[in-house]
């Protein structure tokens, strides 16, 4: 199989970002006889024709477009790059005076001559000795800076391993973290909450470790094991559940939250990412693997680079690099340099919050303003990241990529060295085959017709087949030899030469500084990371973010477990270790963990284990005034806090409960099966032709309406607003869609930036635009209409009203099966009696009301009821 490096196509972006940031060497051309020739053919009309309009020396810059200077002119503006070196169909300026674009110099056209020396110059590497001048940044934070910060600031520190302290009730701790909490808690004269009862423990675990409510048979033994031993009982379930499938769905949710997932680009254009679903499945596997988390660090970080022993090996590594390519991106970005320069800066900020719990993003403009980061470290860290090329766009075709703005941002995408295609991808026959790729020789016979200097409507004739060629291309690049289907993911690879980049003044592109050699963050590193010349140092970035040495990157994943499992972290910024964060509540237990964590293998499965045996996981959430008003926040952990279920949690739960929950992982994605295709707003997934009849029928109930003669009070009818009829069809459309699109767990559910599905949306799903450690978790009114109105909710409690009436006919029965299956235990007598007032509200039953089956009607009110309780949607 192919290594996916040979795919590399000739991309604009490493060339013009290299110049801007980087030193410069374009080959044997540039050379005296080059600069020769661009002083006597290039340069004079350059100053005759364009710097009145596009120079610094005139005061005047349109489209943002500058031709003084080298970097300038291949930095461009508004519409790109004024010159990509080599590269005619790429350079704005090329286009320009041959008209193919814009008709400039908008005096006249130039004469054939002078197009041709342009053309050779452009050809030849594009030649020029003008230089922009390196503007000299003087830093405020010196080296004793970072040095006092490396001796004294607590999350610089390594983590050394503390001996549990000793407390007076040393019958209460089952191991060490209820020795740290009790001794806490026994310094300020408080004491922890008593334990939880079996069901409310066991459900805790149950939704923590696997995101669903117990089964009626892990109930059952669960209460029985409790009354042996409860330690004994939870660390059995715990076993269970830990290796269970759904385990790593739950937790492969959590890191998908900081990972920013999603299955499309965002910012504008929204572009789909139909190989992403392939990211997601890695990280599920790898936590039901209970892969070591430092491999999976590397993996993700540098996973192309590291050695693999089979190709299966290898694809899963390709595939993890995904996590540096699966971000929001602003494909209408005009100016390729500053997609580029935003592209490093995207991939800077995930990598240092998500493993180092450090906001390095902040220096890209300005010395760090809180933290002992200057501004050339950022750009050290830049030098390990730019010309890497990110695949995330179409598939690479053998005809090439359109050459528009967008598809010059749109990348591609690897071929993977196994045979595990997309389950949605078409296969052709070979006359099938045969026949495409005659049609796409026609259309680019077509395009050379027109000619490179053609105007009028041939421009637009030229942008049309552009585009249906590159339709056709990736249908044809998808497929083998053999009309079978290719395996693509998104992911990373190395530049061709790795080089030091430059310092960007104020962050902006056209201000370079100096040269700042590739490294790492100097107040993090402290044993030094080497940098091999010929190499990004992307490879060893990974290795010391993923190592032992590095207890940073190891304390803030406990801290990310601790929160899961508790609610709040260790540290409640979870992203933040820095000076403005939160200082740690317990910072021996936290560095007790941490030890533990590395030493157990680095073994995510272990640490949650060693955390919900703890005493401190048991405690019951019961109030406390004395204790709230000595620690109103609970930082010294004297209960258990109250949490409410996250969307997904809620969503399954209520699948689940109704039996209609399918607990097998579906193939792909519902955005693997749109294809490659740009989201329309609101409306991705949803049928368009059951829209627009919609529309017309309201449109056409409306002029009925307004047709009726006069009776009674005046109304303000007005004339039919197809725009608020849209808005209303979509609403209904993405209901129904959140009820039918699937059964299958939330976390398969599509996941498009800006189109989040209704049923997380309201539940304070991740945003997948940036990183979240924390969602927030709030109690609205949307949320009690959501459990009122949507179909969703509606048809979920007709099924388990049905489910119901299958095991009993007996109305009472009924109705404390209902309260088994939501909440996990019998109705007490007093919500025995406002459960039979309800129903018989509905029924109209008053005689022999025990012995009659309840109507489905009135069954699945009552569960609609009880699935939209606070009992229901929190764990106590």
């Amino acid at each position: 199989m192919n290594n996916p490096r040979r795919f590399r196509h000739r991309f604009a972006l490493t060339a013009l970002l290299t110049v801007v940031l980087g030193s410069v060497t374009w080959g044997q051309e540039d050379s005296a006889e080059g600069n020769a020739f661009f002083e006597s053919n290039i340069r004079p009309v350059l100053i005759k024709e364009c710097y009145s309009c596009h120079s610094n020396q005139t005061g005047n810059a349109r489209g943002g477009l500058r031709l003084d200077t080298q970097q300038l002119t291949i930095i461009g503006g508004d519409s790109g790059a004024a010159i990509v070196p080599g590269d005619l169909d790429e350079s704005q300026l090329w286009l320009a005076i041959t008209h193919q674009s814009s008709e400039m110099p908008p005096r006249g056209r130039l004469s054939d001559t002078v197009i041709e020396d342009f053309r050779r110059w452009i050809e030849m590497g594009a030649p020029d000795p003008r230089e922009t001048e390196i503007v000299e940044v003087q830093s405020s934070i010196t080296s004793a800076d970072i040095e006092t910060a490396k001796a004294e600031f607590w999350a610089y520190q390594p983590a050394h391993d503390h001996q549990p302290p000793r407390v007076n009730h040393d019958e209460w701790p089952t191991n060490a973290i209820d020795q740290f909490v009790l001794a806490k808690l026994e310094s300020k004269a408080l004491t922890p909450a008593v334990d939880a009862d079996a069901q409310s423990v066991l459900r805790r675990l149950t939704f923590d470790l696997i995101g669903l409510p117990p089964t009626s048979e892990q109930r059952s033994s669960f209460e029985n094991r409790w009354q042996e031993s409860p330690e004994s009982a939870i660390a059995s379930m715990t076993s269970e559940l830990l290796g269970s499938d759904q385990y790593g769905e739950r937790w492969g949710r959590h890191w998908l939250d900081v990972a920013r997932y999603a299955e499309s680009t965002g910012r504008g254009v929204n572009m789909t990412y139909p190989h992403a679903w392939r990211y997601r499945d890695y990280v599920i596997d790898s936590f039901n693997d209970d892969k070591p988390f430092d491999q999976f660090t590397q993996e993700q970080i540098a996973g192309d680079l590291m050695p693999a022993k089979s190709d299966q090996q290898w694809s899963e590594q390709l595939i993890a690099t995904t996590f540096l390519a699966v971000g929001a991106k602003a494909v209408n970005e005009q100016n390729p340099v500053q997609f580029a320069a935003d592209l490093v800066d995207e991939q800077i900020d995930v990598t240092t919050r998500v493993f180092l719990g450090q906001s390095v993003a902040c220096a890209r403009c300005h010395d760090h303003k809180f933290d002992p980061i200057p501004q050339s470290d950022y750009y050290a860290l830049a030098g390990i990241f730019a010309g890497m090329k990110t695949y995330f766009g179409n598939p690479p075709s053998e005809f090439g990529e359109a050459k528009t703005a967008q598809s010059r941002r749109t990348s591609s995408l690897l071929l993977l060295p196994v045979d595990d295609p997309n389950p949605y991808d078409a296969s052709y026959s070979a006359q099938e085959l045969k026949q495409l790729r005659d049609r796409i020789v026609e259309k680019r016979r077509e395009l050379s017709q027109l000619g490179p200097r053609s105007g009028g409507n041939s421009i637009r004739e030229r942008l049309r087949l552009t585009n249906e060629i590159a339709q056709l291309s990736a249908k044809y690049s998808v497929v083998d030899e053999n009309g079978q289907p290719k395996s693509y993911c998104m992911g990373v690879q190395e530049p061709d030469q790795p080089r030091d980049v430059r310092v960007l003044v104020r962050g902006e592109i056209d201000a370079p500084g100096p040269v700042i050699p590739r490294g790492v963050p100097q107040v993090l590193n402290r044993d030094g990371v080497d940098i091999p010349v010929d190499q990004s140092g992307r490879l060893q970035l990974a290795q010391w973010i993923g190592s032992d040495a590095n207890t940073l990157t190891a304390r803030v994943m406990v801290n990310r477990v601790w929160k899961h499992l508790f609610g709040r972290g260790l540290v409640s910024s979870l992203e933040d270790f820095g000076s403005t964060g939160d200082r740690p509540s317990h910072p021996e237990l936290l560095d007790h963990l941490t030890v533990g964590f590395i030493e157990s293998g680095w073994s995510v499965k272990t640490l949650i284990q060693t955390i919900v045996t703890s005493r401190t996981y048991r405690m019951s959430s019961e109030f406390d005034q004395q204790h709230f008003e000595a620690d109103p926040e609970n930082r010294l952990l004297w209960r258990m806090e109250p949490r409410r279920l996250d969307a997904e949690a809620i969503r399954d739960a209520m699948l689940l409960i109704s039996s209609d929950l399918q607990l097998e992982r579906p193939r792909g994605s519902e955005v693997a099966k749109a294809g490659y295709v740009a989201v329309r707003d609101g409306t991705f997934g949803i049928d368009r032709d059951r829209i627009r009849e919609q529309i017309e029928d309201a449109m056409k109930q409306q002029r009925v309406r307004t047709r009726r003669p006069f009776s009674g009070p005046r109304q303000a009818m007005g004339r039919p607003n197809p725009r608020q009829f849209l808005e209303e069809a979509i609403e209904r459309e993405r209901d129904r869609l959140d009820m039918t699109t699937a059964t299958y767990r939330s976390v398969y559910l599509p996941v498009v930036r800006d189109e989040v599905p209704r049923s997380l949306e309201v539940f304070d799903f991740a945003d997948p635009n940036t990183v979240i450690g924390n969602r927030e978790s709030s109690n609205t009114a949307n949320q009690a209409l959501y459990f009122m109105n949507n179909p969703f909710v509606i048809q979920q409690s007709d099924a388990t009203a049905q489910r119901i009436a299958k095991q009993s006919s007996r109305s009472i029965d009924q109705i404390k099966l209902a309260f088994e299956h939501i909440y996990g235990r019998q109705p007490s007598s007093t919500e025995r009696v406002a459960a039979i007032s309800l129903v018989k509200s509905m029924t109209g039953q008053k005689n022999n009301f025990n012995q009659r089956q309840l109507g489905v009607a009135a069954l699945s009110t009552l569960c609609q009821s009880l699935f939209a309780s606070a009992e229901f949607r929190y764990l106590d």
